[in-house]
């Protein structure tokens, strides 16, 4: 009895050992993620390893929508961005102008991303208030408990399917060289309402070094078309001014919210 319990630890270790250096190496050589966007935040899509890249440029959106009866509808919404060397950013919204009215030489909106303070400003420029909210560290939350029952598995709806990715190969938008990505969605027929299948695909232009993402198309058949170019791309650094909360501003002090958590988190 002995002989065959010692055998049988011997087995286990021997399983143990042929895992464990595997598991350890998958941990240390994660896939390198595509280009893209991290989660969005209150100022915006926050763009991985972006920290230590002064830019500054326009980002602009062209949204087309064809309605039934002929009609298209076009807005373009031009949202100014700065970025400096530690990671804080500036954005400007003007708005949504259509055709060819000229575009609004005041922001409607201000937007101050501070990483390093930890706070985060929405200016209003035309009566000069500002509200201030201060950014928490996000932690892991544990996952929730389960009381052991299983979910019956012919209630559940079918998984939606997975999206394909193509890559579109490289090329060179203001002075960087991206690579470009197509994602397509399938929508199944009656996933909502829809009599037959519908298709959602969207192109991403991106360079890795660093992460910024120049050129986002996406053509939904329920909303129409979107496009967003980031022109007058300029790499210095920007003023540290537009950074800082105007002397002549009246704050409001808003509840702590959760910074969003790094890449490395």
């Amino acid at each position: 009895m002995k002989r065959l319990f010692h055998r049988f630890l011997s087995v286990m270790c021997v399983m143990a050992w042929g895992v464990i250096p595997q598991t350890l190496f998958a941990q240390q050589s994660p896939q390198p993620a595509p280009p893209g966007i991290t989660a969005g935040t209150a100022e915006g899509p926050r763009l991985r390893g972006m920290e230590g890249f002064p830019y500054s440029a326009d980002e602009v959106t062209v949204t087309t929508q064809p309605l039934a009866d002929g009609t298209t509808i076009t807005r373009q919404q031009v949202v100014k961005v700065y970025q400096d060397s530690q990671g804080r950013t500036r954005r400007e919204y003007f708005g949504s102008q259509t055709g060819s009215a000229g575009q609004d030489a005041t922001p409607r909106s201000v937007r101050i991303f501070d990483p390093v303070a930890g706070v985060t400003y929405s200016l209003n420029s035309r009566n000069h208030t500002a509200q201030k909210t201060e950014l928490h560290r996000r932690t892991t939350q544990p996952p929730p408990q389960t009381t052991g029952a299983s979910a019956n598995p012919a209630s559940a709806p079918p998984a939606p399917p997975r999206p394909t990715r193509e890559d579109l190969g490289t090329q060179v938008i203001e002075g960087l060289e991206v690579r470009g990505e197509r994602i397509t969605t399938t929508i199944p027929a009656g996933a909502e309402g829809n009599d037959r299948p519908m298709q959602i695909t969207t192109e991403i232009w991106g360079s890795l070094k660093p992460r910024l993402v120049v050129m986002r198309m996406t053509n939904d058949p329920r909303y129409g078309e979107s496009v967003m170019r980031l022109t007058n791309l300029a790499r210095d650094e920007p003023p540290a001014a537009l950074f800082q909360l105007p002397p002549d501003y009246t704050v409001e002090e808003l509840q702590p919210v959760a910074e969003p958590a790094s890449p490395s988190d």
